[in-house]
């Protein structure tokens, strides 16, 4: 059997200690805040009203503090994540550093789509959210870009908590986001140059898109490795398949949005040729970044409330407060704008913020169970199979006859009783019982697995009416431990479970204190009690079953044949499939 974690090697990208979902998410960061402001300057300067010299310094303000305190709040929160999963489950880290890759890859494929935008070159359709904010005052307008950027910045919160251990990788993709500014702003620095735009914004593109195309591989290079199994592909052609795949999607994307524009100017050529000029594509997304000129106009309310407004308005905290929370109420109630990205991109950003909060949650709840696990599994095993041949015995006098526990295996000898179990008798140690504990072996585990996942739901009973049921069929004392086993294992293991099924170990039964699966936690923090209360299992039975067990955990006394007894009541799995262990 290959071992369950293996060593990435080199394969597209050295490993380093860079988190790529960090550093992309950092350049986002200074890209989409810079065109937030840029559409709250823009709307200021084309709205031709008289306001303040420094309104947009105080917008700036606002905006700085909003970073300055999500950046706080990012660091400490990465210090808490990195003290709260230390001892992570090492195939875990594989399928992180491959989400992270896959992450990475997409924000570059989103920015290898975007920068034709900013640069002028692809249609962006035009928004109004700042023209609707700019008509309510300073303190309103600073309360927008509050609410604006602190909303984005809880969807970076949320997207950068599973890779939070390299806060020093989102300063690094914040110096690229500059670098990218700096890029755009060459692009734009020769005027009407639109072949230097159109220059820097295929190359600028087309970088991007490769090396997005290449983390994408090494992304599902990392998930092979956890989930290779059963793979068509191999390890090189995965990585092929892979790149030339993303990088057709995004090819894909850029033909689209060039076609969008193509069809865009078509139709403002036919409405308009003297207005050809102002309307083309790149006009309007230099407007759109810039404010060189454009269409921003305030409606008459909005122009008659600010005329309105004086300096004893702003002077008054108690009215000031009580605007903010109008407005908060309002934005809050209000469908959610951002001149950075559309409604559909907001969604996405929304659904992946929610999934890495989700992933970070189970990360930290099941490192937590890992640890209690790795401190409790000797103790237990030494305590139910230290000396397992030694002390009470369960035994028959006949087959199909009486069944009862004696001191030791000498005492049952004596007293003409064969040797059905080490330990005492328990609610499994009956006749029925004892014939599914080996008519079962192949697939028990799987089976009363499936009992268990209704717990989540259902409850208890449900686990009790499942295990009674074909193909399992337990006594209704027996399914009592089974079902008080389930439930304890619900208790302790639950975030094990949940993480099993995103390293591809909810079907693995091994059990050992190096690899701590579901199985594992569930013999560390509840088989001391469910041990003694069933009686019977397959290591006291001295049943061999597909896992590989110690021999000094197998009970070595019993004085019976399994297979000789039950060889005529062999059960079939529904689903024909076999178990690779035992609860």
């Amino acid at each position: 059997m290959p071992p369950l974690i293996q060593t990435p090697e080199l394969f597209m990208i050295p490993d380093t200690s860079i988190s790529w979902a960090s550093m992309m998410i950092g350049s986002l960061i200074v890209l989409d805040v810079s065109t937030e402001l840029g559409e709250y300057h823009n709307a200021i300067q084309q709205s031709n009203l008289k306001w303040p010299k420094h309104v947009k310094r105080s917008i700036n303000i606002a905006a700085l503090q909003v970073v300055v305190i999500g950046m706080i709040l990012i660091i400490l929160s990465a210090r808490l994540v990195i003290n709260l999963t230390q001892g992570i489950d090492s195939r875990m880290i594989l399928v992180l550093e491959g989400i992270s890759r896959l992450e990475a890859s997409s924000l570059m494929a989103y920015i290898s789509v975007k920068i034709p935008r900013w640069i002028g070159i692809y249609h962006s359709p035009e928004r109004e959210q700042c023209i609707k904010h700019v008509g309510e005052g300073i303190d309103a307008l600073k309360f927008h870009v509050w609410y604006t950027i602190g909303q984005y910045f809880i969807l970076v919160y949320c997207m950068m908590l599973p890779f939070s251990a390299h806060p020093q990788s989102a300063i690094l993709g914040i110096c690229l986001g500059f670098v990218i500014e700096l890029l755009i702003v060459f692009a734009n620095s020769g005027g009407d140059d639109d072949e230097r735009q159109f220059r820097v914004a295929s190359i600028v593109s087309m970088v991007f898109a490769f090396l997005a195309s290449v983390l994408f591989a090494d992304g599902c290079h990392f998930i092979q490795l956890v989930w290779g199994k059963g793979l068509i592909f191999s390890e090189i052609g995965l990585g092929i398949a892979s790149f030339f795949g993303f990088f057709a999607v995004v090819t894909s994307s850029h033909f689209f949005h060039l076609q969008r524009t193509v069809r865009k100017l078509a139709r403002e050529r036919r409405i308009s040729s003297h207005d050809k000029k102002d309307k083309m594509s790149i006009s309007i997304i230099r407007e759109h970044i810039w404010g060189s000129h454009g269409s921003y106009s305030l409606t008459g309310s909005q122009r008659a409330t600010l005329e309105e407004e004086d300096d004893e308005t702003e002077s008054k905290t108690l009215v000031a407060t009580t605007i903010r929370l109008s407005l908060f109420k309002q934005r809050l109630l209000a469908r959610t704008h951002f001149a950075a990205f559309s409604r559909f991109e907001y969604y996405v950003g929304v659904f992946v913020s929610i999934a890495s909060l989700i992933v970070t949650v189970i990360n930290i709840g099941a490192t937590k169970q890992m640890n209690v696990v790795r401190m409790n599994y000797s103790t237990v095993h030494h305590t139910l199979y230290g000396s397992v041949d030694m002390g009470e015995v369960c035994a028959f006098n006949e087959i199909g006859g009486e069944i009862k526990t004696f001191h030791d295996s000498n005492a049952a000898k004596s007293a003409g009783y064969t040797v059905a179990h080490c330990g005492a008798c328990g609610q499994c140690s009956t006749w029925n019982d004892l014939r599914l504990q080996y008519t079962t072996r192949n697939f028990l585990a799987k089976e009363s697995a499936k009992c268990a996942k209704k717990s989540l739901i259902l409850g208890q009973n449900a686990v009790h009416a499942c295990l009674q049921e074909e193909p399992i069929g337990f006594s209704d004392q027996c399914a009592s431990c089974w079902t008080a086993d389930i439930m304890c294992a619900r208790k302790h293991c639950a975030f094990i479970f949940l993480q099993s099924n995103m390293i591809n170990t909810v079907s693995n039964f091994q059990v050992g204190g190096e690899i701590i699966t579901a199985s594992t936690c569930e013999e560390a923090m509840c088989e001391i009690e469910f041990v003694p209360c069933s009686g019977a299992n397959r290591r006291r039975m001295n049943i061999t079953s597909s896992i590989t067990r110690p021999d000094k955990q197998l009970c070595n006394i019993v004085g019976v044949d399994w297979a000789t007894i039950f060889k005529n009541d062999i059960i079939i799995s529904p689903n024909d499939h076999d178990e690779e262990g035992e609860l």
